[in-house]
């Protein structure tokens, strides 16, 4: 059974979480997962509620949690980032707090990991099952991206915003990937994948489960152009 480190980045989630973690220690618990589970690293953005008094909290009852969390909010890339750079297992699972990927989903990416240096949720594909879609705006605006990123750096991939990825944590990785990250915000999976490209690593974009939740943090028009700039930034640093 492979090792796994979960990293859950969050920014105010002192509502969602409960229920996302107290889920994931069920199925913990229950042996449900197919996957031995190290750890569940939740990587705090610099809250302003009560989200690391919450985990601090909820670690004293389950040692698997931990809290890692950054002085100031900096952006998902950059809670992200710090959760895998302490994640210690061989394999890491970047999920949302919402859980709109729902945690049995893990499952799946155990069957079909073996091969590959990154597996990708993605909510495009044809096997993919939305239960709950977004509004049409969001769905347009998603759809825009995938294509300004394929004109732009040539990903051949349908979805690469999804918040459920499955990152296998080696040597090659933490030493010629994990060290040049640098996006701080939205775009940070374009980062990552454009780094995986670049050291030739084996990625597979696999369908997933999906419902979306409300209180998105993102700013539909706002962080998208944030968003287009970083990719142009990346191609001119990648290229």
């Amino acid at each position: 059974m492979k090792e796994l480190s979960v990293v859950i980045p969050a920014y105010n989630e002192e509502s969602r979480l409960p229920q996302t973690l107290e889920v994931l220690r069920k199925l913990c618990n229950e042996q449900a997962l197919q996957w031995q589970l190290r750890e569940v690293l939740v990587s705090d953005d610099g809250s302003l509620d009560g989200t690391a008094a919450f985990v601090n909290n909820f670690a004293k009852s389950w040692p698997l949690l931990k809290l890692v969390n950054l002085p100031q909010n900096q952006g998902k890339g950059a809670a992200v980032r710090l959760g895998m750079q302490q994640a210690q297992s061989e394999w890491i699972l970047i999920a949302d707090a919402d859980m709109a990927t729902p945690w049995e989903e893990m499952n799946k990416f155990a069957q079909i990991c073996e091969g590959f240096d990154l597996v990708m949720g993605s909510r495009a594909l044809a096997q993919s099952e939305i239960t709950v879609r977004q509004h049409w705006i969001r769905q347009s605006m998603g759809k825009t991206f995938n294509k300004i990123l394929k004109s732009l750096v040539n990903l051949p991939y349908q979805d690469t915003q999804c918040g459920f990825k499955l990152v296998r944590n080696d040597a090659s990785f933490r030493k010629d990937i994990l060290t040049k990250l640098s996006v701080d915000r939205f775009a940070w999976d374009v980062e990552l994948i454009l780094q995986m490209q670049k050291n030739k690593k084996r990625i597979l974009e696999s369908p997933i489960r999906w419902s979306h939740q409300e209180a998105s943090r993102v700013r539909m028009f706002r962080d998208s152009l944030e968003m287009f700039f970083t990719v142009v930034k990346l191609r001119l640093r990648l290229k």
